[in-house]
């Protein structure tokens, strides 16, 4: 079953960096994960076929935000700022769903 995550900044352009790097790490891992890049006005929008939504360490702020307007959707930051470590903390919590969830790597 593929799940869907979407890395979030402001207004989509950083995100669309990330989300590359998160793409390749995914890929590379076999991990079952599509991996979209949004901006923050986009989120509420797409809610219903999201099963994760990470943050870019600028959006941090609005955590508490953004995890009301998603309701269900579990909601996550990214505390690094440069691409490489936040797409492996990215992965590291995709990993750690898939495998809390008993989803199949790939």
């Amino acid at each position: 079953m593929t799940r869907t995550v979407a890395i979030v900044c402001g207004a989509g352009v950083s995100s669309t960096f990330l989300a590359r790097a998160v793409r390749d790490l995914v890929r590379e891992r076999g991990l079952d994960w599509t991996v979209e890049a949004l901006a923050e006005d986009q989120l509420v929008d797409r809610a219903p076929s999201l099963d994760l939504v990470l943050l870019g360490q600028h959006v941090a702020p609005r955590l508490d935000l953004v995890r009301s307007a998603m309701g269900e959707v579990p909601v996550g930051v990214l505390a690094h700022a440069d691409h490489l470590t936040a797409a492996r903390d990215a992965v590291a919590l995709l990993t750690s769903t898939t495998e809390r969830e008993g989803l199949s790597h790939g």
